[in-house]
């Protein structure tokens, strides 16, 4: 009996194990595939196209443009410290990132509000309501962020929610991407994408791990659900008015 216990034992630590190291892989991966699709969203867009049309880059933009750069090299950062153990100096980082989200989300709002003055949109949309999704990707960045600080002395709920916050800043460099076909999905891609990505992950995740993170389930849902509900205000008159009123 003791020796049956002492198996079941070894399997249970072994099952938790290899748990971890995938978890542990996953969020490595993620680390690599988050500064990689913004690389190729914005490079060819912004960093070769600046020597011909240098007006693209106001001083808004470039704090925006940094400030989301330093973001994602951050979340990268803070993945390779906890891979090292690193914990004590990746809260000190997460803290002081604290200060980067208030740049960020101040110069989003700034971004797309002088977009939207200078008539320029995403295809599908007129300027006044594709504003929604600028201003939308903040508010959702916010309450992403705001529980991900929440749950971090639970680093399986705020490593997940930090995914999630990720997952958000998605759409800007996917629709950028040079496929032809973006135009012709308009809402679909920029929303659709990250969502399928998202819930695909919750379950692998679910299926690995065996149970269902709630914090992760709920910040996605969140997460997903906001584009529905930026796409039925912004085709209001109501938004489209409260949009001209503050241009």
């Amino acid at each position: 009996m003791a020796t049956n216990f002492a198996d079941i034992q070894a399997f249970d630590l072994a099952a938790r194990r290899s748990k971890a190291d995938i978890e542990h892989r996953f969020f490595i991966g993620a680390a690599i595939f988050f500064p990689l699709i913004t690389i190729l969203g914005f490079i060819p867009n912004y960093i070769f196209a600046l020597p011909y049309k240098p007006q693209a880059m106001t001083p808004i933009v470039a704090v925006h443009a940094a400030s989301i750069t330093l973001w994602i090299v951050l979340f990268s950062v803070q993945a390779a410290l906890i891979s090292a153990k690193r914990v004590r100096l990746h809260m000190t980082l997460g803290l002081a990132s604290i200060g980067l989200a208030v740049v960020m989300t101040v110069s989003g709002f700034l971004t797309g509000y002088y977009a939207t003055a200078a008539g320029r949109g995403f295809p599908g949309f007129t300027p006044e309501e594709f504003f929604a999704v600028p201003a939308g990707d903040m508010v959702t960045f916010v309450v992403l962020f705001a529980a991900a600080i929440y749950y971090r002395k639970v680093p399986a709920d705020h490593k997940r929610l930090m995914l999630v916050v990720m997952l958000n800043f998605l759409a800007p460099s996917i629709a950028r991407m040079p496929f032809p076909f973006i135009p012709d999905l308009g809402a679909i891609w920029l929303f659709g994408v990250p969502s399928v990505i998202g819930i695909a992950i919750l379950a692998a995740d679910t299926y690995v791990m065996g149970k269902l993170n709630r914090a992760f389930a709920a910040g996605l849902a969140f997460m997903v659900l906001s584009g529905p509900v930026r796409i039925a205000m912004c085709r209001t008159e109501a938004w489209t008015e409260f949009v001209r009123s503050i241009i």
